[in-house]
């Protein structure tokens, strides 16, 4: 009963300093909890960025002086000097303390059942931080005795509890930054629309700008009026709107979203482009195919040309993903990248977008509807067929080719042929291309490269571009290599045929009247291609 008295004796003499050095450690384990809050009030503070790393540096302090008024008792505070510092760092944890309780529950929304789960939620990882900052002084009040070595250890042990989290906050305080990971990019869809796409590191939501008309736009990223959050957004804009217009893009990062309580983070915007739009009588087009996760390099030997009126991308945008969306956003990347967000560029799939998951995110990330489909702008016409191939022969479904249907039976194709076939055939003066990942449509069945060349030659497509085969070249119809009837150019891709290395894409200008003058550099400025022909 005695040992329980000096407890208690003990508790009351030091108490408040105990009370105080509590209300530090919780407010340091708020704060490392309300992580969303980060980055909104490095934007409310003159700090910034400075503002949470500062923090937490006073709560430590708070933290830490009291602790010593708690070791040290009533003798302490006998000087006057000791009274006033005691004073300020009481006001000071009791004030941190309100505004780190503050920020976890979101009570600057008012009271409410989501908040006050939201935080309890966040705080569960960390109770393990506050069990032990918060109970280990309590060694020396039921040991106050101890030896110097022990009371040294305890003590080293109370100041690492309480220093751990204040730098695993500052380490995450000063992560990466809310940005943009591929500025906007610009695709021609057909129709009456264009697909403007583009990515950031978190996810967020996302507004589309521009004047139009006399009136200030801001479309929203969306799906049946709800705002998309996600890395990828896309927004789907008449074409006349942003033709020789500018625009840019607003992307708020979102912390949490919890039924209608959505926590935001950041704001941030793309600088404003000018879209130069629709293509000029003499078109140039810029065609890359399989940069295999080299889009720099592609980018490198895109800086050979001018700056293209048109960008044919024409897929195997990488070999693998780590995860779907990634291939998405290389894609975006790389489009972006060569056409500044000021021209726009044409989608081909390819084989490596068969893999995984990949066909059920494309189309709805990148704004298609379809694999294939048409675009016509003037007098140019370009026919985008889908190869979907996944290498291999087979009749049931395997792992790397999950979900498409095409590699399992022919139905897909045949929808394909089907609907080239209900195309109607141009007038004599539209300049028709056809566009495909794999030259000759499949590699397992040739009645199927047989049946797509008829279809096209029948809609008096004058050129097709590829890629598939890494390597640069261009085929004539009677040359024995490829069964196309017309002239097909394969794009390049890497030079040594593997994955790797220096990296080579071709150029097309064309004229009104037909003539079409071909040129290819790689990566490291050497020039690997270059002829002239009418089509």
């Amino acid at each position: 009963m005695s040992f329980l008295k000096s407890i208690a004796a003990r508790l009351r003499r030091q108490g408040w300093a105990y009370l105080f050095f509590c209300l530090s450690c919780l407010s340091i384990t708020f704060l490392h909890s309300a992580r969303w809050a980060y980055d909104w009030i490095a934007e409310l503070y003159p700090l910034g960025e400075k503002f949470v790393p500062t923090l937490f540096g006073i709560m430590g302090a708070c933290a830490t002086v009291n602790l010593v008024f708690f070791l040290a008792g009533d003798s302490f505070r006998k000087y006057r000097w000791t009274q006033v510092l005691g004073s300020i760092f009481d006001v000071l944890a009791i004030v941190l303390f309100a505004y780190s309780t503050v920020l976890l529950f979101g009570l600057d929304s008012g009271i409410s059942a989501l908040g006050l789960k939201n935080g309890a939620t966040s705080i569960i990882p960390n109770l393990p931080y506050l069990g032990l900052a918060i109970g280990l002084p309590f060694v020396f009040v039921l040991y106050p005795k101890l030896k110097k070595n022990a009371r040294i250890a305890v003590a080293i042990a109370i100041t690492a509890v309480i220093v751990v989290p204040l730098l695993a906050v500052n380490i995450a305080a000063s992560r990466q930054p809310f940005v943009y990971t591929a500025q906007p990019l610009v695709l021609d869809i057909g129709g009456d629309n264009y697909s403007i796409v583009c990515a950031t590191n978190r996810a967020s939501t996302a507004y589309l700008n521009y004047s139009y008309d006399g009136a200030e736009i801001s479309l929203p990223d969306a799906t049946a009026g709800r705002m998309n959050v996600s890395r990828i957004h896309h927004f789907i804009v008449p074409r006349d709107n942003i033709n020789q217009n500018s625009y840019s893009i607003t992307a708020y990062e979102v912390r949490s979203s919890i039924n209608a309580n959505t926590e935001f983070g950041t704001k941030i915007t793309t600088p404003t482009y000018n879209f130069k739009g629709e293509y000029k009588d003499n078109l140039d087009i810029l065609i890359a195919s399989d940069w295999h996760d080299m889009p720099d390099k592609l980018a490198s030997a895109a800086a050979n040309f001018n700056q293209p009126d048109l960008f044919i991308m024409l897929g195997d945008a990488a070999s693998n993903y780590n995860s779907e969306d990634e291939f998405i956003i290389n894609t975006i990347y790389a489009g972006a990248l060569v056409t500044k967000s000021e021209t726009p560029a044409i989608y081909v799939r390819g084989n490596h977008e068969l893999y995984g998951e990949m066909t059920d995110i494309i189309l709805p990330n990148l704004g298609l509807d379809k694999f294939y489909y048409q675009v016509e702008r003037g007098k140019y016409l370009f026919t985008i067929c889908d190869s979907a191939e996944g290498g291999a022969s087979k009749t049931l479904p395997t792992p790397n080719t999950k979900g498409s249907v095409n590699t399992e039976n022919k139905l897909y194709h045949q929808a394909q042929l089907d609907w080239l076939n209900a195309l109607p055939v141009p007038s004599e003066d539209t300049l028709h291309f056809a566009a495909v990942h794999i030259p000759e449509f499949n590699t397992i069945d040739s009645q199927i490269s047989t049946d797509f060349y008829a279809e096209l030659e029948h809609l008096q497509v004058r050129a097709q571009f590829s890629g598939h085969e890494h390597f640069i070249g261009l085929f004539m119809p009677e040359e024995e290599d490829y069964s196309a009837p017309y002239p097909l150019l394969i794009d390049g891709g890497p030079k040594d045929g593997g994955y790797t290395g220096d990296y080579v894409c071709s150029f097309v200008s064309i004229t009104e009247s037909g003539q079409m003058h071909l040129q290819a550099y790689d990566s490291t400025g050497e020039k690997m291609l270059d002829k002239t022909l009418q089509v």
